[in-house]
C-alpha cells in the first residue's frame, strides 16, 4: 500500500487542492484510494461533501483502531474519505500519548484493501504533520510560484530530513510540485520559470516534477460546489494537470510498494 503525505508548512499552497484532486485522479484511474484529512480546518472533508463535526479520527488514532471503521464513501467511485475531526485542534490529546508520532502509522497498518492512501496534512509542521510523515511511504510537496512561498521550502525539507533520520528512514520524496503557475499561450510566466529554477537548486536532481499545476479560477469555484475538478470541470486544465501528476508519480518507484 502506497501512502503519500501531501505537506507544506503553510496554508494557501495548493496542498488540499492537490490532495483532493490527486486522490480523485487515482480513484478514477482504477486505484482503491483513501484520503485522510488531518487538517483541523477540514477543507478536504467539506470539499468532498462531508462534515468535520465529529471526534472519530481523533478517537481512532488514540485507540489504535483501523481507519476502515471511520472511512466514508464519496461521490467519486473508488475513493473513500476519513473525515477530519474538529477535535484535531486539541493536539495535546495526541502528544500526551507515548510514541504519538506512530499513532497514524499503527492505524494505517490495520487498514486494508487500499492501493493508495493520500494524507492531507495541516498547513504547518506540527505534530499531525510529523505523524503523517512518519506513516508515509513518500511525501509530495506542493509549492506555489511565489517568492514568499519559496522561502518556506528549506523548512519543509529540513523537517522531512529529520523524520527520515529519526522516525521513518524509508520515507522518500515523491516529488515537489509547482502550483498556481500562470501560463500564457505556450509561455510560462517569468515568476513560474524562476520558481522552478529555485526549486531545482534546492532539491536533488529529478525531485521536482516536470508537471506543473496551471493557475485556474475553476480551482477557486470547485470547493463551493463540493466537487473535485474531475467532476466539476471534466477534462479542464485542473483535471488534466492532476491526471498528469498522477502519471508522473506512478512512474517513480517507491521502495517496497507499487501503485
Amino acid at each position: 500500500m502506497r501512502i503519500t503525505a501531501v505537506v507544506n508548512s503553510k496554508g494557501g499552497t495548493g496542498k488540499t487542492t492537490t490532495a483532493v484532486n490527486l486522490a480523485t485522479s487515482a480513484a478514477l484511474a482504477g486505484h482503491r484510494a483513501l484520503l485522510v484529512d488531518l487538517d483541523k480546518q477540514g477543507s478536504a472533508t467539506q470539499w468532498l461533501d462531508h462534515s468535520p463535526d465529529n471526534d472519530d479520527l481523533m478517537a481512532a488514532l488514540i485507540e489504535g483502531r483501523s481507519l476502515d471503521e471511520i472511512a466514508v464513501e464519496t461521490m467519486v467511485t473508488g475513493l473513500e474519505l476519513v473525515p477530519a475531526s474538529i477535535t484535531l485542534a486539541q493536539t495535546e490529546r495526541l502528544t500526551a500519548e507515548p510514541g504519538h508520532q506512530f499513532l497514524l502509522r499503527e492505524s494505517l497498518a490495520k487498514t486494508t484493501d487500499r492501493d493508495w492512501v493520500f494524507l492531507d496534512a495541516p498547513g504547518d509542521l506540527g505534530p499531525l504533520t510529523i505523524m503523517a510523515l512518519t506513516a508515509a511511504t513518500d511525501v509530495l510537496i506542493p509549492v506555489p510560484a511565489g517568492a514568499m512561498e519559496l522561502d518556506e521550502v528549506p523548512k519543509v525539507r529540513a523537517t522531512v530530513e529529520k523524520v527520515q533520520s529519526r522516525l521513518n528512514s524509508a520515507l522518500q520524496i515523491a516529488g515537489v510540485l509547482l502550483t498556481q503557475v500562470r501560463i500564457y499561450g505556450r509561455h510560462t510566466s517569468v515568476l513560474g520559470r524562476e520558481a522552478g529554477d529555485e526549486l531545482r537548486r534546492e532539491f536533488a536532481s529529478g525531485e521536482v516534477l516536470d508537471t506543473v499545476i496551471r493557475d485556474d479560477n475553476r480551482f477557486r469555484e470547485a470547493p463551493a460546489w463540493r466537487k473535485p475538478m474531475a467532476l466539476f470541470d471534466p477534462d479542464g486544465k485542473g483535471d488534466q494537470d492532476y491526471r498528469a501528476v498522477l502519471a508522473e508519480l506512478r512512474s517513480r518507484e517507491v521502495a517496497g510498494v507499487s501503485a
